[in-house]
């Protein structure tokens, strides 16, 4: 299993960071990609990297983080985004579900990163919350040359769609275990080649929760109900999710 979207940079696993990743490894998660989402996580995303060399990067600015970080700090992003263990731009889009930042700064860091994302040649990880006709709306504009993926993907069919034509790929992660009809929906009628494995760790617990935390051993729980979605076997959605991910991100691995 590939987990294409972490944050183990994250305090909460100060504690047992190591523990975390042998225990990923004992259920047979082979490789992460870390999302380090701006200045500051930047720099500990690259330090994780180098400790474990089955971690790979996105870099950028997540919406909610982009009323603090000035655009002056774009260079630096383009710097990283060379780094050879970069493989994404990105968590970005927009937020509107908190106000943790202008919505002005988030399209402004939005639009910047989906134009370094062309200029580096990566895919972008999107983040979108109670703003996805605004996020789609500016994706259909730009169409991004490398594609993406839509990260903790919990719409419809229709959306699912609309990433198709875009050349965007599903997120799958907690939320597909927490019985959404529409995502259920929307998973079940996907092309294969469009579906990724994700935690979202620490956060969005597979079923059954304890709402403490999640972490990347906790794929098996999202592989079990793709299985039950899909009318696959376990084998057979790892290999079809490792497909993918190693087409978008283009993994050698």
């Amino acid at each position: 299993m590939i987990d294409t979207h972490c944050h183990l940079c994250d305090k909460r696993f100060d504690k047992d960071r190591q523990q975390v990743f042998d225990r990923a490894r004992h259920v047979g998660v082979t490789h992460m990609v870390e999302i380090a989402y701006g200045p500051g996580i930047w720099e500990k995303g690259f330090v994780l990297a180098a400790e474990h060399p089955n971690v790979f990067l996105a870099v950028g600015v997540h919406p909610s983080e982009s009323g603090k970080v000035p655009m002056s700090e774009l260079d630096a992003l383009r710097s990283h985004a060379r780094h050879a263990r970069v493989v994404a731009i990105g968590e970005t889009g927009l937020d509107f579900f908190r106000d943790h930042a202008p919505r002005d700064a988030q399209e402004r860091w939005f639009r910047a990163q989906l134009a370094l994302a062309d200029e580096v040649g990566l895919p972008v990880v999107i983040h979108q919350r109670s703003a996805l006709d605004a996020v789609l709306a500016i994706l259909e504009e730009v169409r991004p040359q490398a594609g993406g993926v839509l990260h903790c993907f919990d719409q419809d069919a229709a959306t699912a769609e609309r990433a198709r034509a875009l050349g965007f790929k599903l997120g799958l992660g907690g939320v597909v275990t927490y019985g959404h009809e529409a995502l259920d929906e929307a998973v079940r009628t996907a092309p294969e080649d469009m579906l990724l494995l994700e935690t979202d760790a620490p956060y969005l617990e597979p079923e059954p929760r304890s709402l403490k935390r999640n972490e990347p051993s906790l794929l098996t729980r999202v592989v079990k109900r793709l299985c039950e979605l899909r009318g696959w076997e376990p084998q057979q959605a790892v290999e079809i999710t490792r497909r993918n991910a190693k087409e978008l991100f283009r993994l050698l691995v």
